[in-house]
């Protein structure tokens, strides 16, 4: 469920240590449950306040760490590397410069089909 590792992603984001995340009802908070792996008192209290306030609609963030750990994952195939030999040569540039672009551009088309409501 991507609500369970958008959640483990914002605690940990914050330092929150996490073992396991449990939605039981969408709509009823109450349901929501943490399992913390050894934290402090401090992680603890910081936890459950981003527990209260989670807003998922509004997690920019998670959009942007996805994108870029496809991107990544999508760059270092082995057909997209001879594409982007085969690419570098056709427009005389560097094969960086080329993935570099390439990289952008996916994780723009990755944030904008999975575009948070």
């Amino acid at each position: 469920m991507m609500l369970i590792a958008q959640l483990v992603a914002a605690l940990k984001r914050i330092g929150v240590p996490v073992a396991d995340v449990t939605i039981g009802k969408l709509d009823d908070r109450s349901t929501w449950r943490v399992d913390y792996d050894d934290p402090t008192i401090a992680q603890r209290l910081a936890g459950e306040e981003l527990l209260a306030s989670f807003d998922p609609d509004n997690d920019e963030e998670y959009l942007e760490e996805r994108a870029e750990s496809e991107a990544t994952a999508f760059l270092k195939k082995p057909s997209t590397q001879s594409f982007l030999v085969v690419m570098a040569g056709f427009f005389d540039a560097q094969v960086v410069d080329v993935q570099e672009d390439l990289k952008v551009a996916y994780k723009q088309v990755y944030k904008d089909e999975h575009s948070l409501p």
